[in-house]
């Protein structure tokens, strides 16, 4: 009886001097999910912050956005046609390449997917003029200077979809069906070499943020392998169709779309979730978690 009467008053205490954690309610955030996830849609950029799953409508007339270090967003500017950094507003634009669509140089042409390296150094992108015409192209950073053509059309060496590794290498998709695989082009792009097992259907690669993993789509699933190629698995069976992967800061999940809707899988346990709150995804966008 007495220490029941202990226990009681101590659990009184607790309640007044609210010391005691809520055990019922996660002390960490939604699903245990951090940061925030960009999108665009509709000629809109979005972000998700996932801790509350709430959807902000940042500003329009752009899209596929990337974040910089110092939290500025990089993204395909609409009207104008132009490469642009901007604040989370939209207010203040910098200009980093124009583009020119089909009559300037071949990479001002249908700029898109573009993504800042992690030494904030060059910006890779896309140059979509025609679907089966897509080459990726890197770029100073700062100036917008041309530094290097990664593959080739005229000699059926499309590489396409480029994701940064920390270490400064790209890894690109080969187009169909000339030349579809997974290749890496080194950190001072003289070289590039096919890395996959000769898997075939695969598209979308993304580098994990501590460089060791590479997610990719393959016949509209998601998959792994090493940063080498190796070890490559389905990492979740599902009847839905994924894409657009792209990974958790801390390498833990890769957050991918299905008709619109964001799941997140955890690597290790293999399995999904999907985020309930009101959203939609672009199918030609691209997603970006920090």
């Amino acid at each position: 009886m007495e220490k029941r009467l202990y226990i009681l008053s101590a659990l009184l205490l607790c309640l007044v001097l609210s010391g005691c954690p809520d055990t019922t309610t996660p002390t960490n955030t939604v699903n245990g999910f951090t940061g925030s996830i960009y999108y665009s849609n509709g000629n809109f950029v979005y972000r998700m912050e996932l801790s509350k799953q709430v959807v902000t409508q940042l500003f329009r007339f752009v899209e596929d956005p990337d974040i910089t270090a110092n939290g500025e967003i990089l993204c395909r500017e609409l009207s104008p046609a132009r490469l642009i950094y901007s604040d989370i507003t939209g207010a203040n634009r910098k200009l980093l390449l124009v583009d020119e669509n089909n009559s300037g140089p071949i990479h001002q042409r249908e700029i898109t997917h573009p993504r800042i390296s992690y030494n904030q150094k060059y910006v890779v992108y896309e140059s979509r003029r025609y679907r089966q015409d897509r080459e990726s192209y890197v770029i100073d950073a700062v100036t917008g200077a041309l530094v290097t053509r990664i593959g080739d059309n005229s000699k059926s060496q499309s590489l396409i979809s480029p994701s940064w590794a920390p270490d400064g290498s790209i890894i690109v998709q080969g187009g169909f069906p000339t030349n579809n695989g997974i290749y890496k082009v080194s950190a001072d792009f003289s070289t590039t070499t096919r890395i996959d097992p000769n898997l075939t259907n695969v598209s979308e690669p993304s580098v994990s943020p501590d460089g060791s993993t590479i997610a990719f789509i393959r016949d509209s699933q998601l998959y792994t392998m090493g940063i080498d190629g190796t070890n490559p698995l389905q990492l979740y069976t599902s009847n839905l169709q994924f894409s657009i992967p792209t990974w958790s800061p801390d390498s833990k999940y890769i957050a991918a779309v299905s008709k619109g809707i964001i799941y997140i899988f955890d690597v290790k346990n293999k399995t999904a979730t999907q985020i309930t709150t009101s959203h939609f995804v672009g199918d030609l966008s691209q997603l970006s978690w920090r």
